[in-house]
């Protein structure tokens, strides 16, 4: 990847508030786990931050509605009020947890009967809906789904709402969850050693509550920037004030280590490689985002990554 021409937004996102989900199932915590042992069962998580349990939903529902409701319980109530909110909701594989036992029983045999429930959680913005059901959101509810840019093209989209005024904040947001093997989530994604590097397979819910630039914040997003294979995708000319704060290099699932090097030894990045905490899942950007902005490090983060045709994708971030 090489530098070049940067579309800074003209009046940065405020991150009003951020949350991740880890596949340990901790509310914004770095808590160990273990490949081997996943799925681990949500309803804790569910009724720790939820107050009750869940029913008739699946675990790609559960861990949605945990994430975003998380976040949300992190913001300033003030903030809220009675504004017009927008739920966008990005996922690469989709709440397979609830597709997969609908087309068995639709397509087994002897002939099946799905059950209500089955049909309705199976489509694709089922999960929004319950969140938006249980966050009591009345404005757009959008589901976005492109592989492993989900999360980048999702961001985009709601700042496209923020900048239209068709919407006051924003809850964006990514989740995917663990298919039923690790061999099959790797082929899902499309995994491969000469593809990605050789982590671990995860998921995560992982949030972000956007606004103007008058809202208090933790942090801004600066820029939303897409390119195809080859093409240059960041001047670091355009970043006032970049010579004199830290710079981090949030390295995506599809980024080598051959590359990594070069953004710490050649453009002088420090690395934020938050993967080992969640694992590689389409939506791991969503993590890696709310995991840097709740930390304590201040200055600009890039993450960058693409996808398996080579499309690329990056964010810009500041605190």
């Amino acid at each position: 990847m090489s530098l070049g021409e940067t579309n800074i937004l003209k009046t940065p996102l405020a991150v009003i508030a951020a949350s991740f989900v880890g596949p340990a199932l901790v509310a914004n915590g770095d808590a160990l786990w273990e490949e081997a042992k996943l799925p681990l069962s949500p309803d804790e998580l569910v009724r720790k931050i939820m107050g009750q349990s869940m029913r008739r939903a699946g675990r790609f529902i559960k861990l949605v509605c945990c994430g975003a409701l998380n976040c949300l319980q992190s913001a300033p109530k003030e903030i809220l009020g009675d504004k017009k909110v927008g739920i966008f909701l990005s996922t690469g594989l989709g709440n397979i947890d609830e597709i997969l036992p609908f087309i068995t029983q639709v397509y087994k045999h002897d002939g099946g009967f799905p059950s209500p429930n089955q049909f309705a959680n199976s489509v694709s913005n089922a999960a929004a809906f319950f969140l938006a059901r249980e966050a009591g959101v009345k404005g757009v509810v959008l589901t976005i789904s492109e592989e492993e840019l989900s999360f980048e093209s999702a961001l985009w989209l709601a700042q496209t709402y923020l900048e239209s005024a068709q919407i006051d904040l924003a809850l964006v947001g990514g989740c995917d969850v663990f298919t039923p093997t690790i061999e099959e989530s790797r082929e899902r994604m499309n995994l491969t050693t000469n593809n990605s590097r050789p982590l671990p397979v995860g998921e995560g819910s992982s949030w972000l509550l956007l606004g103007g630039s008058k809202e208090k914040n933790i942090g801004e997003i600066l820029a939303v920037n897409f390119a195809s294979p080859g093409k240059s995708v960041l001047d670091e000319n355009n970043l006032p004030g970049m010579e004199t704060k830290e710079k981090y290099f949030l390295p995506g699932f599809r980024v080598k280590e051959e590359q990594i090097d070069m953004w710490k030894n050649k453009n002088n990045w420090q690395i934020h490689d938050y993967l080992p905490c969640c694992g590689i899942h389409p939506v791991a950007s969503a993590f890696g985002i709310a995991h840097i902005l709740r930390s304590k490090k201040t200055g600009y983060f890039l993450h960058y990554n693409f996808n398996a045709a080579g499309r690329q994708a990056f964010i810009l971030a500041r605190k």
